[in-house]
């Protein structure tokens, strides 16, 4: 018994396993002497040599040392056979004429398929010598003879059929033509269900490309993705067969939107958009890889619907089977959710749109139109390195191979039973946009994530250099392509994002899966953080779910590769016998590592935070270093390093030995916490960045969240037990201490916000202070709890009951609501963090609430009188906000921004269009245009006569009862 070094498998002879061995190392020893074309197996090589290049005798041996006798495949000789030893299969075999033994050839048994060929080729080329005669024409003609060795006949059909006479009319020209009739009845094969057969073949669809340059060069990088046994030009060869998933008007007729956008007057006319999605197309998936339910093991294929649906102004057309699998978001569930067993499968849907709009040749003109209503500046343009003619096409051949093998993969599989669509014949040819549009995507990219720890080395992306590397780095060069397309307002772009995330989604996982050492690349771990972030924030619910389900597993990818711990400090020393030049790099890969880290604490504190879990990370573990100042991290070659290391730790130059010897120079958010906890952080507050007062705000909101699950696990009833109330006032005690902390975190921010008004990191850190401190004054998963009409009764009564348990202090929360409205619309529109739509949500649904308790009559209201107070246009320090907050004087209201008019916090309905018209206002993503629909559908379920209703019944028991 003999195991697989690769995947552990077991065989029972050696040649078995030497057979299976090419199967990982994807060397292809076997070569085709006419095409050129390798083979993993010897076996392969005849099957295709038969196929394409026999026009000859049947038993004549075929050319590359491929021996036959009648068409039998040759097995090990009796020598080799007796001493269960490997052999060449020639006549001599090696070892025969080694060991001057007298070879014996030994064939297969069992006839082989090319057995079968060469007999029917047999049978066919004695017929020919005996074709059916035509009547007789007016006129001799030269007479054309079809071969019919290159016909599939079948054997039985030969030897039983007896010649039949037929005849054929002329052609035009009058020239006759001369068949076999036997093989008549080939000549028009019978019509297939399959998209293969129905649409198209690979002849009556020539290209519309020219061939890319470097293609053939680049292809291999992918070879991994691609099966073995087709040949490499099939893989050049698409075809057009309609997908009718075009979601451009002038392609396809739009239907009317299923949530239109409202105008507000009167609730009841807003429209679900939870109606029944019909179907136009079914999705295939595989249980492996693939997003899928449990209803993919049943007989019939659950189909989704690929028509598009229209919202009002300027919202971007959405597949309505999207539009129908929002109510299963991990986020914003304001509304009846589904599950993954009844939601729709999307991913199908995003690969198939970029493989049709590769098909159009105005697919990209309207970002070229957006690109030339962009307002460029210096740094953007600074920030990536144009890309070179041969750059684009390695990207393009890349991308070909990685997009063939997710539409493999969401098309065919184990559970399809059509294998039709994993052909490659019916995979179109991959057309990404112009140079110059990937290059505003990738600047597009830097400068949307300035919230984070840059990871571009110098803050100049260079795809040219990039793309030199692995996988994995393609790979990163595309999600980089992707987060650019993101932030981009136009179909087209959302488009190349969706279908762009979940290839790489794909793809990363495979690469990480057949090579175990990448988990601790850094490459790859880039990847992987892109994708949580592109995922999160996607509005896909299906990319949703994954990037909320494999945070963990990235993380855990970072511990295990040792990037939490604690390493030796990170100024550098010099003498006269330091190389620089190695000094640089072996820092440069430090710092990678230690900003690669941070950066997935942030994002592990903002997905914690808008999903109402606790974080995975613990700041007990992270002792890495914090990233160094910019100012190094931005020196594009070792001498501007080494001044930039000289004039930030003053010295001229070596590095004052005491500062190596100071642990505090270079903190881990361990101690950075440890500090603020002593209260000592006030040493710091000179050296202190924003990033690094956004990373304080981790641990923080852990604490807040434990306490606060706590607090709320002790109900009204319970709390009025004797031995309850000092275990839920301690956690109150906790809960307050938490707060203070935070009062601490924000007097160093605001006072580095007052020096630096324009920072919009410090901004994005000010708006995630706000909604923490919400979530220490509400019950954010049970206001969503409320809007879904879980547990009540309709009655009034119950809403002042519900109030109590979703908000705490009602004019603090208040305050907060506006800051967060306040703090967003103050950044520009294309400069806002991924989530800033969430934050509108949260805030919105709080004050939706207050607002529809206290709708109530018998509610307890304070007297609020007084000039109204615009909570979403005053600073905290206002006069007025701190006269309500701490004595309730004035009445708050919402000012909306385009013509200034105000709306009242009393009115549910005057709420929900503030916030609607507010995630107008920005940019349009796919997740800000899911959260209108939900903010809608909302409002329509809560109507005011449902209300008004609800009110009569209560005062007809009232008055029934006095």
């Amino acid at each position: 018994m003999v195991f697989c070094a690769y995947c552990g498998k077991s065989f029972t002879r050696k040649e078995h396993l030497e057979r299976h061995i090419p199967s990982h190392t994807n060397v292809k020893p076997h070569r085709c002497s006419a095409c050129q074309l390798s083979f993993a197996r010897r076996d392969l090589l005849q099957r295709h040599h038969s196929t394409y290049h026999e026009a000859r005798d049947p038993m004549e041996p075929l050319p590359g040392g491929v021996p036959t006798v009648a068409g039998r495949t040759p097995i090990a000789c009796l020598n080799c056979a007796q001493a269960k030893t490997g052999c060449d299969k020639r006549v001599p075999c090696a070892r025969c004429a080694d060991k001057n033994l007298e070879c014996q050839a030994r064939f297969a048994r069992r006839s082989s398929k090319a057995a079968l060929r060469a007999a029917q080729a047999s049978a066919a080329m004695s017929s020919s010598h005996n074709p059916v005669s035509l009547p007789p024409q007016t006129s001799p003609t030269p007479v054309a003879t079809v071969n019919p060795a290159f016909m599939d006949i079948d054997q039985a059909t030969v030897k039983q059929d007896p010649p039949i006479k037929t005849s054929m009319s002329p052609d035009a020209n009058g020239n006759g033509m001369t068949i076999d009739p036997r093989i008549q009845q080939h000549e028009s094969p019978p019509k297939k269900n399959s998209p293969a057969n129905s649409h198209m073949s690979a002849d009556d669809f020539p290209s519309p490309h020219p061939r890319v340059e470097g293609l053939d060069e680049f292809l291999h990088l992918g070879n991994d993705f691609i099966t073995q046994e087709p040949n490499y030009q099939d893989m050049l060869l698409w075809s057009d067969y309609p997908l009718e998933i075009d979601m451009y008007t002038g392609n396809l007729p739009l239907t009317q939107a299923d949530v239109p956008m409202p105008t507000f007057t009167d609730l009841s006319e807003i429209s679900s958009n939870s109606e029944q999605m019909s179907s136009s197309r079914g999705s295939i998936h595989t249980r492996s890889t693939s997003i899928m339910s449990a209803g993919d093991f049943e007989s019939a294929v659950k189909s989704v619907d690929m028509t598009l649906s229209t919202p009002t102004d300027a919202m971007i057309p959405e597949f309505e089977v999207v539009i129908a699998a929002e109510a299963g978001w991990p986020l914003a569930r304001c509304n009846p959710p589904i599950f993954s067993g009844a939601c729709p499968r999307t991913a199908i849907v995003h690969l198939e749109c970029l493989e049709q709009k590769s098909r159009h040749e105005g697919t990209w003109n309207a970002l070229e139109q957006h690109l030339e209503q962009v307002d460029w500046d210096a740094s953007d343009l600074a920030s990536v390195i144009p890309m070179a003619c041969r750059t684009r096409d390695k990207m393009l051949a890349i991308t070909q191979t990685f997009l063939h093998k997710a539409l493999e993969i969401h098309r065919g599989g184990v559970n399809n039973q059509n294998k039709a669509y994993s052909s490659p014949r019916l995979l179109s040819f991959l057309v990404l946009p112009p140079s110059n549009i990937l290059e505003y995507f990738l600047r597009s990219y830097v400068r949307n994530l300035s919230f984070f720890f840059s990871l571009v080395t110098a803050g100049c992306v260079d795809p040219n250099e990039m793309l030199q590397n692995n996988q994995a780095a393609a790979l990163l060069v595309l999600l980089m392509i992707a987060q650019g397309a993101s932030a981009v307002p136009t179909a087209e772009a959302r488009a190349l994002s969706a279908g762009l995330i979940e290839t790489c989604r794909i793809s990363l996982f495979d690469i990480i899966e057949k090579d175990i050492e990448m988990c601790a690349d850094p490459t790859a771990l880039r990847c992987a953080l892109l994708f949580m972030l592109l995922g999160a924030w996607s509005g896909d619910k299906w990319l949703m779910d994954i990037a909320m389900g494999q945070r963990g597993m990235y993380l855990s990818m970072l511990k295990h590769a040792g990037m939490f711990e604690s390493q030796p400090s990170m100024i550098p020393s010099f003498n006269s016998s330091t190389n620089t030049e190695l000094q640089w790099r072996s820092w440069l890969h430090r710092e990678s590592q230690n900003r690669l880290v941070y950066n997935f604490v942030m994002v592990d504190q903002e997905l914690s935070l808008f999903h109402d879990t606790a974080p995975i990370l613990s700041t007990s573990e992270l002792c890495a270093p914090l990233p160094g100042p910019e100012l190094l991290w931005m020196s594009a070659n070792a001498d501007q390093w080494v001044a930039a290391v000289q004039s930030i730790y003053g010295c001229t130059t070596n590095v004052n030995p005491q500062l190596l010897t100071t642990p505090s120079i270079t903190p881990s958010l361990c101690d950075l916490f440890q500090d603020l906890l002593n209260d000592s952080l006030a040493r710091r507050q000179a050296s202190l960045t924003p990033h690094q007062l956004r990373l304080l705000l981790h641990p923080l909101q852990s604490c807040l969240h434990h306490i606060t699950q706590m607090l709320f696990c002790f109900s009204d009833m319970g709390a009025r037990r004797i031995g309850s109330r000092p275990v839920k006032s301690s956690f109150e005690t906790r809960r307050d201490e938490i707060q203070g902390l935070l009062q601490k975190w924000y007097e160093l921010t605001i006072s580095y916000y007052k020096a630096n008004p324009t920072c919009a990191i410090s901004k994005t850190n000010l708006v995630l202070y706000h909604l923490i401190s919400l979530n220490a004054i509400t019950n954010f998963p049970e206001i969503e709890r409320l809007a879904r009409r879980e547990g009540f009764d309709g009655s009034y009564w119950e809403l002042s009951l519900r109030h109590k348990r979703c908000i705490s202090q009602r004019e603090e929360a208040i305050f907060h609501c506006g800051q967060v409205y306040r703090l967003l619309r103050s950044m520009p529109r294309d400069r806002r963090p991924s989530w800033w739509s969430a934050g509108i949500y949260r805030a919105t649904l709080i004050l939706w609430t207050d607002s529809i308790s206290r709708l109530d009559p018998n509610f307890q209201k304070r007297d609020e009188s007084g000039s109204p107070v615009a909570i979403d246009q005053v600073t905290p320090e206002d006069p007025a906000l701190i006269a309500y907050i701490w004595n309730s004087n004035g009445v708050p209201v919402l000012t909306h921004q385009r013509d200034g008019t105000s709306a009242s916090l009393e009115k549910p309905g005057e709420v929900l269009e503030y916030a609607v018209k507010t995630l107008e206002d920005g940019v349009s993503t796919r997740l800000s245009d899911g959260i209108k629909r939900k903010l809608v559908a909302l409002g329509s379920s809560w109507q005011a006569d449902v209300l008004a209703s609800a009110a009569a019944s209560v005062q007809a028991s009232t008055s029934s009862l006095c």
